[in-house]
């Protein structure tokens, strides 16, 4: 008999470890994904500002000799 208690709360504890896990596992994702994605929204930014600045300097409007 308290074997099969044992037993029994041995795998609760199993399971409930593993579902903490995987709910770390889930907020870790979603914060690297995010993390991806302001990458790839500050990259294009980044070559919006370059093409706007090769255009504005193309155009003779900004002096780049120093």
């Amino acid at each position: 008999m308290i074997n099969s208690v044992g037993n029994a709360g041995g795998a609760g504890l199993i399971a409930a470890v593993m579902k903490e896990a995987t709910a770390t596992q889930d907020v870790e994702f979603a914060l690297l994904k995010k993390s991806q994605d302001m990458d790839k929204a500050n990259g294009e930014s980044a070559l919006q500002l370059i093409a706007s600045a090769t255009a504005a300097t193309s155009s003779g409007r900004i002096d780049i000799h120093v």
